[in-house]
Order: structure tokens, then C-alpha cells, then sequence
């Protein structure tokens, strides 16, 4: 294989996580370890309490959002002791390709921990089922949503899995059920067995987002705001999801992504369960940014 189509890391070279191995190994081990963000332990035992279907997890860089994060992949760890491939539903940052967009170009992702691979023929498949999914490099190359992700699975999972990488712009209620449907149809003819993360922050405020609806108290409102999308997402009332963050002009920043994975969810009659949210205030003390992030297990 050539280098060529091996995409290199990326977020790491922007401060989202180290780029150094055994650097990485460790903010992922604190992630888990933390005790006031985070759910205060490594995976434990397999489990197989629940069938994961997947989730939502936040993308910011690991010193404010891995612990958040954290929580979702050790519910995964201890309950899904293997998989065949992991859709990664990512939000749409560069504006490259169209509304739902993966990409071929790349066979295999690369991080500090070491290469997955891309499951290019469920790809293929579902690029049939779904007519209108995009296949555009540009719109990956750069992307840190789906990227920040994998260290995560590497750190349960090895190499034992592949991935699809997809990222989302502005969509509807119809887009979002009939891509799922179109994922769905696919993974199911070629017998894969998956699971659906969906990449996204919540609502980002401050003046650097230019997003500002409250002056006082900002952690605690963001907090109010934020579980009114969380509660249309436990509910997997996608049309109320849909019609909140249009409401409140939300700066939810992946909810096209969290919209397809709550109508996975639907398909496969699953249930959700919110493990942990807070917001980036909590974490730096200063409230001129408040960033939300909210750990969503999806799950039968």
C-alpha cells in the first residue's frame, strides 16, 4: 500500500491530543481516570450488560472534552468486546464536498497509536443505497471530528477494526432518516456488525463563536440550553432536535451528525442513556467561552 492513501494525523499537529505515543497513551488513561470529569476508571471487565449501538462524543482537544468522552467508550469497552467497523459521523468544518460526505481516497488512518483501516466496501455499498453521499478528500483531509475519535477505539480495541469516515453539514429530518435507513440496508447486506458514533460539541458561546445569549451565569445557562437538545436526543424525537437547534439558531456544531445517529437508533429500536455533560467553563473557571459536551450511550 502506498503512502499516499495512508491519511496522517492530523489534530494531534493541532494540539487536540499528543502526538507522541506514549503521551497520547497517557492523556487517554487520565481521561478515563478522572474522577470529577470523567467516569474515574479504565474499562473494566467485558461486561455485555447492553448491546451498544453507539453514540454522541464530544471532539475538542482531550484536555477539555477526553474526559467527557471518555465516559461513552468505556461503556463501549466493557460492553461491546468487539466489532466489525465503526461509522464515525463527524461534523463538517472545511465546507468541502456536500451535505453528507465520506471519502475512498484514504484506505487506512494513521495516529500515534498506529493505522485503522477503512472499510471501503461497506463504503462502496452504501454509496449505492444512498445516492447522494459525496466522496471527497478535501472535506476529511483536514477534519479533526472524525480523527479525535480513533484513539479512543484504538485504546479498546487495537487494530481490530475498520472505519467509515463521514462528515455532516446543515441537513433535514427526511436527509437524516433516509441516510440511516441507506447505512442501515447496507451493513445489514454485507452482514457487518456496527456501531454509530456521532462526533459533536454542543452549544459553543462567546464572543469568538459569535454566539452570546446570556451575560451572567453563562456555565449554568449554556447547562439549561444544552440539556433542552440532550432531552429531544434521549427522547430520539429527531423533529424536535431539529426544530430546537433552528429555534435557538444553536451552535450545536455536529447536529446533522447526531440527527442520523439518533435515526440509527430508531431503526434498530434502540434506547439512549446520558452518561455525563458539562461544559468547558467547568474546566477552565473563565466563562467568556463555554463550550458544551455530552456523552450519549446509544443502546438495546
Amino acid at each position: 500500500m502506498s503512502l499516499t492513501n495512508v491519511r496522517e494525523p492530523q489534530a494531534a499537529l493541532w494540539g487536540f491530543y499528543s502526538f507522541k505515543r506514549s503521551e497520547l497513551l497517557k492523556e487517554l488513561e487520565q481521561s478515563f481516570k478522572n474522577s470529577t470529569l470523567g467516569p474515574g476508571a479504565l474499562p473494566g471487565r467485558r461486561q455485555q450488560l447492553v448491546q451498544v449501538i453507539g453514540g454522541v462524543a464530544p471532539h475538542a482537544g482531550y484536555s477539555y472534552s477526553g474526559p467527557c468522552a471518555a465516559w461513552l467508550y468505556k461503556e463501549i469497552g466493557e460492553n461491546k468486546p468487539q466489532v466489525d467497523t465503526v461509522v464515525l459521523i463527524g461534523t463538517n468544518h472545511s465546507g468541502f464536498g456536500g451535505t453528507i460526505t465520506t471519502t475512498t481516497y484514504f484506505s487506512a488512518w494513521l495516529t500515534p497509536l498506529g493505522r485503522v483501516e477503512v472499510d471501503l466496501e461497506l463504503i462502496k455499498l452504501l454509496k449505492k443505497e444512498y445516492g447522494a453521499l459525496d466522496d471527497d478528500a478535501l472535506a476529511h483531509v483536514r477534519e479533526h471530528s472524525v480523527e479525535v475519535q480513533i484513539p479512543f477505539l484504538q485504546f479498546i480495541y487495537g487494530d481490530t477494526f475498520k472505519i467509515v469516515p463521514i462528515v455532516v453539514k446543515a441537513l433535514d429530518f427526511v436527509q437524516a432518516g433516509e441516510f440511516a435507513s441507506s447505512l442501515k440496508n447496507a451493513a445489514t447486506s454485507l452482514g457487518r456488525d456496527v456501531i454509530v458514533i456521532a462526533s459533536s460539541d454542543f452549544t459553543h458561546h462567546g464572543s469568538m463563536y459569535d454566539y452570546i445569549v446570556f451575560t451572567s451565569n453563562i456555565s449554568s445557562n449554556v447547562k439549561k440550553l444544552d440539556m433542552e437538545f440532550i432531552n429531544a436526543v434521549l427522547e430520539l424525537d429527531t423533529k424536535k432536535f431539529l426544530s430546537l437547534i433552528r429555534k435557538y439558531d444553536a451552535t450545536v456544531c455536529g447536529f446533522g451528525a447526531i440527527a442520523i445517529a439518533m435515526e440509527y437508533a430508531k431503526l434498530v429500536k434502540g434506547k439512549t442513556k446520558l452518561l455525563r455533560y458539562y461544559n468547558s467553563a467547568e474546566v477552565t473557571g473563565e466563562e467568556d467561552i463555554a463550550v458544551g459536551y455530552a456523552s450519549i450511550l446509544f443502546y438495546k
